[in-house]
């Protein structure tokens, strides 16, 4: 559910615009940063553009907020009830006889959508295979799912696990990490970062060194809920079609393979338009008002991005180096980024141009606040707020913030402090100060 794309100990949080750099540097000036780090960064940062660039970014996105709203709304609504039961389970609590419930329906795919954890590594595997199976995800309904097998081969264990967008969001982000940074960067474990050119060399080997074409794919597999699935489909669809030529271009690639993987969902653009909306629900106080700014200005002009250069990803990674490559850095000045933090916990931010904040309560670690509130919603014990360090930092500017017990056992109550963090922010404004989990049930 609070879910990481990760390389070694770096990571984004898709869903939650936030991406951390475990080195103790500053990382507010691009322009300042090693090699190596940059490197890392780039990696993190495509994840981040996978996340608010794509359908399966932003169905993922729109999943996480259905279920963050939906316990929401049910604790509220208990008033008389103030101590609620972890986790909250959605069948439980949403009525299953309403009809044409997608947010429902969603979530109870996410999982066969996302594919198997990416958390346990496999260093090196050998005998990868892979089949398309029937999945029956509620009585009598059925989806197609991935099905890989290889064995683990330090430990010699099988390993039987479903491919899906986990698989093909860090195999794309890894492909373009080591196209530019193969002579700086280590090799990554097989499992999960190659696995999608392990798919490749048992379709259709004859592309296996066409890097910038296996990111395309990886690109445009994302442009559907089902990423794992449609990466299998194309594959087969253009070594059937022999599309691949010394004349294609990727524009034509972009085009054939998106009309081939087309689904009756919703289209790109209107789906931005409809996750922004879903965003700001959860920010209607004009405290947050920059705050739904940013969100406007961040998906409005990646949205203008991708419809008007549907391969941008690909043109991103055949420019070079970051530190030598215009477009990337015209990307990063004119959308932004997300919330990046150190190994220090200190926080930076680039905004996009010319996105001013208007007042003095912006604070980006409102995303941070939103996955602690999802791990209030869910996790059944106790645990340290995941902001904690992250405050511990914050302090610096603003030394009345309240780092406590509290922070450690029970950070529902901030939302009664006098200086609000942001855990605490998002409770109070939910109207939901008086309510907490009950972890003994």
């Amino acid at each position: 559910m609070y879910d990481k794309l990760d390389l070694g100990s770096c990571y984004y949080k898709p869903s939650f615009f936030n991406m951390k750099i475990d080195l103790p540097i500053s990382l507010g000036d691009l322009n300042d940063l090693p090699e190596g780090a940059m490197g890392l960064y780039y990696h993190e940062y495509i994840h981040f553009i996978q996340d608010i660039s794509t359908i399966y970014g932003l169905m993922n996105i729109s999943t996480i907020n259905y279920y963050i709203q939906s316990c929401a709304h049910h604790v509220e609504k208990n008033k008389s009830q103030k101590a609620f039961k972890v986790p909250i389970e959605l069948n439980e609590i949403i009525d299953n006889s309403k009809t044409n419930d997608s947010g429902l329906l969603n979530f109870a795919l996410r999982p066969v959508y996302m594919g198997s954890s990416i958390k346990n590594k496999s260093k090196t595997i050998a005998d990868f295979t892979y089949q398309v199976i029937p999945y029956e995800y509620s009585k009598g309904e059925f989806i197609d799912k991935v099905s890989i097998t290889f064995i683990d081969s330090i430990t010699g264990e099988k390993r039987c696990l479903d491919f899906g967008g986990n698989h093909v969001t860090e195999g794309m982000a890894y492909l373009c990490e080591q196209f530019n940074y193969k002579d700086i960067l280590p090799v990554a474990e097989d499992y999960p970062y190659t696995i999608v050119q392990k798919i490749v060399e048992n379709i259709y080997p004859e592309i296996i060194e066409e890097k910038i074409l296996i990111i395309a794919l990886c690109d445009i597999s994302l442009m559907s809920y089902h990423p794992g699935l449609s990466f299998v489909r194309l594959l087969n669809f253009i070594k059937d079609k022999n599309i691949v030529h010394p004349d294609l271009s990727l524009e034509d690639l972009y085009s054939d393979c998106l009309a081939f993987i087309k689904g009756s969902h919703v289209e790109y653009s209107d789906l931005v338009d409809i996750i922004k909306a879903e965003i700001k629900k959860n920010f209607k106080a004009d405290y947050f008002d920059d705050t739904n700014a940013w969100i406007d200005s961040i998906f409005d002009r990646i949205k203008k991005i991708r419809t008007d250069i549907p391969t941008f990803i690909n043109d991103l990674v055949r420019f070079g180096k970051p530190s030598v490559n215009q477009f990337f850095k015209h990307l990063v000045n004119f959308v932004g980024s997300p919330l990046v933090l150190n190994s220090d916990y200190d926080g930076t931010i680039a905004l996009p141009h010319n996105f001013k904040i208007q007042t003095e309560h912006f604070n980006p670690g409102i995303f941070l606040a939103l996955n602690q509130v999802l791990r209030m919603f869910y996790i059944d014990k106790p645990t340290v707020c995941d902001l904690k360090e992250y405050c511990l930092s914050s302090k610096k500017v603003n030394p009345n913030l309240e780092i406590d017990e509290d922070c450690d056992l029970a950070p529902w109550k901030k939302a009664k402090s006098t200086n609000l963090c942001p855990v605490g922010a998002i409770w109070h404004h939910w109207a939901l100060k008086d309510f907490y989990p009950n972890h003994m049930s």
